[in-house]
């Protein structure tokens, strides 16, 4: 039973850091597209911080 429950909290923490990994990564390609940080954490489930963050450490786009 421990590691049913241990596993089953694994699978859990796994699941929210690939939705957290998925939201980053759709919030860094929309950082040229959307500037309004209130907007984009709202579309994309992250905190305003978090976007605010994501512009500051952005590399500039390359054309």
């Amino acid at each position: 039973r421990f590691y049913q429950e241990v596993f089953t909290e694994g699978k859990q923490e796994g699941r929210e850091e690939g939705a957290k990994s998925a939201s980053l990564r759709i919030a860094r390609s929309l950082l040229d597209i959307i500037q309004d940080d209130r907007v984009l954490a709202q579309h994309t489930r992250l905190t305003e911080l978090e976007i605010q963050q994501l512009r500051n450490n952005k590399p500039p786009a390359v054309y």
